[in-house]
């Protein structure tokens, strides 16, 4: 027999479940790479959407008014989840936002590189610099971005 109270009980149960499991996922992406940045940067935490800022051209300049030296990991694993979980694009919607920077002469196009050691490497050595790289690759020569 249909009883209302049990429905409502039965979907709470099932919303937060779903919750759960929706943040579980968004849990296990965010942990697949870091954030990395120069030691001259002074954040040592970055929102979601001033991530975006950088990754897409938008927000060119630190805090202290230094320019942002961004650079992508061409790591399809990586890059895919990263652009998901940050930006909310397909590596395709990336690279077609990027050419449409580049032609209309806004930005020029960010260097990447195709493992994450040479990412920390250029990080390291250029300030002012932001990347990602695998989750567990950072080392001590970078300083690791949290996110919030």
């Amino acid at each position: 027999m249909f009883h209302p109270k049990r429905l409502r009980v039965t979907g709470a149960r099932l919303l937060l479940l779903l919750c759960l499991m929706v943040w579980g996922v968004s849990f296990a992406h965010a942990g697949s790479f870091i954030v990395i940045a120069n030691k001259s940067v002074v954040e040592s935490t970055l929102t979601r959407v001033e991530l975006q800022g950088i990754f897409l051209g938008e927000k060119v300049k630190w805090g202290n008014r230094k320019h942002i030296k961004m650079a992508v990991l061409e790591d399809d694993r990586t890059l895919k989840e990263f652009l998901q979980v940050i930006l909310g694009k397909t590596p395709s919607q990336f690279d077609q936002h990027w050419v449409r920077m580049v032609t209309t002469g806004k930005a020029s196009m960010p260097p990447a590189f195709p493992d994450g050691q040479q990412m920390i490497d250029f990080v390291a050595r250029t300030p002012n610099a932001i990347g990602f790289v695998p989750a567990g690759q950072a080392g001590d020569a970078v300083k690791t971005i949290a996110i919030k």
